[in-house]
């Protein structure tokens, strides 16, 4: 279920999409690679600052720009699209200045030697558009004011309106009355970003006051053929935007006719502009920025050529739910550990959905692979790192369980060591009540004997007291630091091993008792006689061979740390022993003498509960393990 409740927020989540976005710049560059370069249907005519060099600043007289459209006509373009807006008339237009005057001065201007007809360049204008059969821009936006006539606007007799789109705007701009009503070629310039800035689609139609108009690139294409709209099943498209570019011509260029026409001849002319202020720039998934005429051209590339992406939103179902399968099953193949065909479904995975989306990307389908890949492997990381907290959960109740299982075999080991040493003060408080017994009996129980044979009895108490609490000092829970001397320490140490040692096994220490350390003693006991024991066996192990056993402890003060080491002369440890030393069930010993577990636990013991580190080296004659604490005393 929450898995199900994540892969529900997945869907609308705007990091998905974002991801989504990027493996589609990734495939694009990819299959840019692998696709052949064909020969452009458009290029464009760019009003540049080489043209204002001759030309003066922009916005020029509508008669410069009628005779630019005249001589991009006069190529024999098979369309000409014009990106550039003309919302306002000419004012510099004769017919313009003489009612200027008119209206505020009351004066009548004449223009002599003009003819009548290069009085109003607006109409010498929009003959040229009409003429040239060229198609205008226009542009939609929220909130804004709308011109009378430009809501007026209906393209074609609507022949869109059996169209359904989700771009819907409240607001018009369009070019001045006489302009526009001449014209039934028009299309909006608009060119939307995605919520990362790249700009990757552009939408095909776009709704206003329940009337449907196309973009201006399906305008320009429409404007030699009707039907092509028939084709488009989406209200937007994906663009694949190719490594090289039409190409472009400044105005100037063309006003000169220094263009050769075969570059203009058949193609489709997108007269614009890359002036600062007047166009709009857009950054293309290659990183590369391109102006909104050079998107429109690309647009009417990609349509006619057929290469633009098509995105059908149930791929997006799809592969969330191949995902969401995928990772109930990856799910459930942690629970049973096979970590090896976990590796296998995902780079399986990987491979196969990587050829199929890129197979369908050639094929101009975008199955936006991004809600597959991503989602399973956010998926993935959440499900490993739950399962890794599931197997520490796991490993901690394992080791406290192992170190139950060492705290009994130590127990046994106590209990064994206690009922040793308590055989002979108990047989010693045996035979001294019997001495006093014979001599009562004999009345010769003076009270001098009497006194000694009860001091003899109250020391051998005490030393079973000191036994008890040795015990007790051992499996204490009480987990409260205490301060304590290391000798008093070995020496607790050197009794608890006494019954251990024989005449051929010798135990010797070295530490003064100003080194105090505050700690648990008893687990630091408890390590010790791990290591004790050790090197007892392997000392009565190869004592044929060594012929006298000999360990010996010293303990070093370095700085704020307590260094412990137990050195024995047993041969050793070999080399490939080594690093598997401190593992659980880990033994060179024989089944019936170890278990394995003693360095393990020696080992948790000292990191967790003492705060230290344990390491291992061979010495001269053997092992040497050095156990290294805080003191602890600030």
């Amino acid at each position: 279920m929450l898995l199900l409740a994540i892969y529900f927020y997945f869907y609308n989540s705007e990091y998905l999409q974002k991801s989504d976005y990027k493996i589609y710049d990734y495939m694009m560059q990819l299959s840019n690679q692998v696709k052949k370069e064909n020969e452009f249907y458009t290029v464009i005519v760019n009003i540049d600052e080489k043209s204002l060099e001759v030309l003066g600043q922009w916005p020029w007289s509508r008669v410069i720009n009628a005779n630019l459209v005249d001589n991009i006509s006069a190529l024999n373009p098979s369309a000409l699209g014009i990106n550039i807006l003309f919302p306002e008339v000419d004012r510099i237009s004769p017919l313009n200045i003489q009612n200027f005057y008119k209206n505020f001065f009351n004066l009548e201007v004449e223009f002599r030697n003009i003819p009548e007809a290069l009085k109003d360049n607006d109409a010498l204008f929009t003959q040229s558009i009409q003429h040239a059969n060229a198609t205008l821009s226009t542009y939609f936006y929220d909130n804004g004011m709308t011109a009378k006539h430009c809501n007026a606007l209906l393209y074609h007799e609507n022949i869109l309106k059996s169209r359904e789109t989700k771009f819907q705007v409240n607001s018009l701009l369009c070019n001045y009355n006489a302009l526009q009503k001449k014209s039934q070629n028009f299309g909006f310039v608009n060119a939307w970003k995605d919520s990362d800035g790249i700009f990757r689609r552009i939408p095909l139609f776009m709704e206003y006051k329940e009337k449907i108009f196309p973009s201006f690139a399906l305008a320009t294409i429409m404007s030699f053929d009707q039907e092509r709209y028939h084709d488009l099943s989406t209200d937007s498209i994906l663009l694949n935007f190719p490594v090289s570019r039409p190409k472009i011509f400044s105005a100037i260029d063309i006003l000169k006719g220094s263009v050769p026409p075969e570059e203009i001849r058949g193609k489709i002319v997108i007269l614009g502009t890359s002036l600062i202020g007047l166009n709009s720039t857009y950054k293309t998934p290659t990183g590369v920025e391109i102006s909104n005429s050079m998107i429109h051209a690309l647009a009417i590339e990609n349509m006619l050529g057929n290469n633009f992406l098509r995105q059908n939103p149930i791929y997006q179902k799809i592969n969330l739910l191949i995902s969401f399968l995928l990772s109930l099953f990856i799910f459930y193949l942690f629970k049973k550990k096979a970590y090896l065909k976990i590796v296998i479904i995902l780079v399986t995975t990987f491979i196969i959905s990587f050829i199929w989306a890129f197979d369908k990307y050639l094929h101009n389908i975008y199955v936006s692979i991004g809600y597959l890949w991503v989602t399973l492997l956010v998926i993935f990381m959440l499900i490993f790192l739950y399962h890794l907290r599931e197997r520490s959960r796991e490993q901690q109740e394992q080791e406290a369980f192992l170190v139950r299982q060492s705290k009994l075999a130590s127990m046994g080991e106590m209990i064994s060591l206690i009922a040793h040493q308590w055989r002979q003060p108990l047989s010693a408080i045996n035979g001294t009540v019997l001495a006093m017994d014979m001599d009562y009996r004999k009345n010769n129980l003076q009270p001098k004997s009497f006194d000694n044979y009860l001091n003899d009895i109250e020391e051998m108490t005490s030393y079973l007291s000191r036994t008890i609490n040795d015990f007790t000092d051992f499996f204490s829970k009480n987990k409260e630091a205490q301060v304590f001397t290391m000798a008093t320490l070995l020496r607790q140490a050197n009794q608890l091993t006494e019954h251990a040692l024989s005449d051929k096994v010798t135990l010797t220490y070295e530490a003064n008792e100003h080194i105090k350390v505050k700690g648990y003693p008893s687990e630091l006991l408890q390590s010790l006689l791990v290591l004790l024991n050790n090197a007892i066996y392997i000392c009565k192990e190869k004592i044929e061979e060594i012929g006298e056993g000999r360990i010996h402890i010293d303990v070093q003060e370095h700085r704020k740390r307590v260094i412990i080491s137990v050195e024995d002369n047993g041969g050793g440890i070999a080399k490939k022993d080594m690093k598997k030393l401190f593992s659980p069930y880990f033994t060179t010993k024989s089944k019936q003498n170890g278990t394995g577990l003693g360095l393990y636990i020696l080992k948790m013991i000292v990191e967790d509960s003492l705060d230290g580190t344990i390491s291992v080296r061979n010495g001269k004659e053997g092992a040497i393990f050095s156990i290294e604490i805080p003191k602890n005393m600030d």
